[in-house]
């Protein structure tokens, strides 16, 4: 197994399970695995729309660097949408020396219809706003880049994502550190 940390990239379409698939990775993965969601950089920490240059492209960008720089194992999640994050995408998966995995969620637009509708967002985001952002097919077109169809179950896509990226280090603990 390679010491270095991982950087997992997922990506997909609002709904299309990121987040959930994400901290159920974490999970599996255990202590020394940050998630990084983008839905909490642009819209808790910075309040933001999602637009091209917009200051959590760079807050990202920053926080994936210096988790994998602490020899943490990093999921970015998001919908990064290709035309507005694809540059900082590559060039912080051009960098990363360690293993790196990209991961597409292509679920069909009725299905994240449905999914929105049975979350919390769904009574405060119109399903006519969720149709108008939904872009299909939005890959990164990096080597390695896998495309999930989102018709698995939880557990088979986590097992499918760890099947690809096989074993990752875990972070030693910082000295004297306790862990709740």
């Amino acid at each position: 197994m390679d010491g270095r940390p991982h950087l997992i990239v997922l990506r997909g379409n609002s709904a299309s399970g990121k987040t959930t698939i994400a901290a159920a990775l974490q999970r599996a993965l255990g202590r020394g695995t940050a998630n990084i969601g983008q839905d909490h950089f642009r819209r808790v920490v910075l309040r933001e729309h999602d637009t091209p240059g917009a200051d959590n492209i760079g807050l990202i960008a920053h926080t994936i660097r210096y988790c994998t720089g602490r020899s943490y194992n990093v999921i970015a999640e998001g919908i990064f949408v290709a035309d507005h994050y694809r540059d900082m995408l590559r060039e912080v998966i051009a960098e990363h020396p360690g293993p790196t995995h990209v991961f597409y969620l292509d679920v069909p637009l009725e299905e994240t219809v449905r999914r929105h509708m049975a979350r919390p967002l769904g009574t405060e985001l119109p399903v006519d706003k969720l149709r108008e952002w939904y872009v299909p097919s939005d890959t990164l077109g990096v080597p390695g880049e896998v495309v999930l169809d989102g018709a698995a179950d939880l557990a088979t896509t986590v097992q499918s994502i760890r099947d690809v990226i096989g074993p990752v280090p875990t972070r030693p603990a910082a000295a004297g550190a306790r862990f709740r």
